[in-house]
């Protein structure tokens, strides 16, 4: 489209090895009748270390379309998706719509620090729903050249996919960068992140339909 891309990642991921400890809370559980995926990265570091006891028996779910993707990569049918959305209130609003009054054990596939709401709402819903931590996040280099490509641009948008992404970047990047990046325009890709964009106070805020890259790209034709 002719747009010069600057790229800096906010985080990155390593695997979490889910511990004796935590198996064996979580065998005395009893089956879980939920297993609720929230990314690709939560199949590709959980799959491998959830046992056939734990997978037996539970209906999968999936936050959004790229998840559920993976699960099916890797030969597992997603039985419960969002049919409009890709948020944990998407997922939330599916099931309280399946919910026939009898719930369960649900088991939240995730990295430490995230979606607090949704086992919260998971309880509210009669679930007794645990987090299982398979992975963690950590802060990702400040590249220098990213930080001057961002001094230099005349006009700046900038693509936000996570709430944590907005809070890592305002906190780590040099005070000059991120207030060029608060001048500019921001796209992200749901109403949630809509309201924690506006509190940083940029220029604009856009909302894509959706957090695939042709809905972005999509969304990004329509601004420019």
């Amino acid at each position: 489209m002719g747009i010069n891309s600057i790229v800096q990642p906010a985080q990155e991921f390593e695997p979490r090895q889910i511990s004796d400890e935590e198996l064996d809370k979580l065998s005395k559980l009893g089956s879980p009748r939920l297993l609720i995926f929230t990314s690709p990265r939560s199949v590709e570091f959980g799959m491998p270390q959830l046992s056939q006891s734990i997978c037996s028996g539970a209906q999968f779910a999936a936050i959004g379309p790229a998840t559920a993707q993976a699960l099916k990569v890797r030969g597992r049918m997603v039985d419960i998706r969002p049919g409009n959305g890709f948020t944990s209130e998407a997922l939330l609003k599916e099931l309280a719509a399946r919910q026939k009054g009898e719930n369960g054990n649900a088991l939240v596939i995730s990295a430490p620090g995230g979606r607090e709401i949704l086992l919260d709402r998971l309880g509210e819903h009669g679930w007794n729903a645990r987090p299982v931590w398979v992975y963690e996040r950590r802060a990702a280099d400040i590249r220098e050249e990213a930080v001057k490509a961002i001094g230099d641009a005349d006009h700046l948008l900038t693509v936000f996919t996570s709430g944590e992404a907005m809070n890592a970047l305002s906190q780590r990047l040099p005070p000059s960068a991120w207030y060029a990046i608060c001048r500019g325009e921001w796209l992200v890709i749901s109403e949630r992140l809509q309201r924690l964009a506006r509190a940083f106070g940029p220029s604009g805020v856009h909302l894509a339909s959706g957090p695939q890259n042709a809905d972005l790209a999509t969304a990004i034709r329509s601004i420019i």
